[in-house]
């Protein structure tokens, strides 16, 4: 009977350290931060840009990238109508991605909404391949 409770005791607890706890995306631009889930959409999410402003970054900084080191974790930046603009995202630092702002005002048009989206895939191209993958909206990026 002990080793049974023992057993179920280990079990338990290597269950409980398992788990990792999955941190928010954080996305920062022009003295705004906002804080995304990484597994759903977040609709209420809203990034105000003010296109007059054109110095510095739009920093995205993911601290699940330790455990995320079978993916390959991506963003992008959509019109209303689902087509992508060409802005890449640079990876400075593990963990850590931008996009210069005047890179961002020179693909978007001011009044005007876009959906900033991530999507994590294998890095294996095999497992790739087989598996699809969702899209989740970090938030929305309104150009003033």
């Amino acid at each position: 009977m002990k080793n049974i409770f023992l057993l179920a005791i280990l079990f338990v607890s290597t269950t409980l350290w398992s788990q990792e706890e999955i941190a928010p995306i954080i996305i920062c631009a022009q003295g705004t931060t906002l804080k995304a889930d990484v597994l759903k959409d977040n609709t209420t999410n809203l990034l105000l840009l003010d296109s007059h402003k054109k110095e510095g970054n739009l920093l995205i900084e993911n601290k699940n990238i330790l455990n995320e080191k079978k993916m390959i974790r991506r963003y992008m930046l959509l019109k209303e109508n689902d087509q992508e603009l060409s802005i890449e995202f640079t990876n400075k630092q593990d963990g850590i991605s931008f996009v210069l702002l005047k890179d961002v005002f020179k693909k978007t048009e001011k009044n005007k909404t876009y959906n900033l989206y991530t999507i994590a895939t294998p890095a294996d191209p095999t497992e790739a391949a087989y598996v699809r993958m969702r899209r989740f909206l970090l938030c929305k990026v309104v150009i003033k």
